[in-house]
């Protein structure tokens, strides 16, 4: 396929994964602030070190540690994880209780700007959690969705255009509730 090929259809894919994603990039920001997991200088410090190493078990440190620390959020389980190229799958290990959320945590690298998305899935029915035009940092990114927007997804797609390298945990957690003294 030629360069003036490749381009359109990107681009075609890239609005169509933006026109199938309206409605649910609301629900996804409401649930997770910005998109972006930033705090203190120490676990800045920690991003950068997991996006140096790049790998899952990176990742999942440095998740981990801001989850436990945040004092909003308790991880319940994690459901999977994978580094891709390309487009790639992540299926759960376990289902997710509708009262809690789904939490992908990830990190990007590109050699130039193509759009990715990530996918819920179950039983071929897809909804998607967010379409980005291109790698937003050089650190680690999440978006949460409540499952009682899509209950009982059963696996996570990675839709990738280009040469866009992915390292993505996903996660069920809950809101943490304080008990009364």
């Amino acid at each position: 396929m030629n360069q003036v090929m490749r381009r359109s259809a990107c681009c075609l894919l890239s609005s169509l994964l933006l026109w199938s994603c309206v409605g649910c990039t609301k629900a996804a920001h409401e649930s997770s602030g910005d998109g972006s997991a930033q705090s203190s200088s120490e676990n800045d410090d920690a991003a950068k070190q997991a996006y140096k190493a790049f790998t899952v078990d990176a990742l999942d440190r440095v998740a981990v540690d801001d989850l436990n620390s945040s004092g909003k959020l308790v991880l319940v389980n994690k459901l999977g994880a994978k580094s891709v190229h390309g487009d790639g799958a992540i299926p759960f290990a376990q289902k997710v209780d509708e009262n809690n959320m789904y939490y992908v945590v990830s990190m990007c690298k590109q050699k130039e700007q193509a759009p990715y998305s990530f996918v819920l899935y179950k039983d071929g029915q897809p909804h998607t959690l967010i379409t980005r035009e291109a790698c937003t940092s050089n650190g680690i990114e999440t978006v949460s969705l409540s499952a009682k927007n899509f209950p009982d997804a059963t696996s996570l797609s990675i839709i990738n255009i280009g040469n866009t390298d992915l390292v993505v945990s996903v996660y069920e957690v809950k809101e943490h509730h304080h008990e009364p003294s």
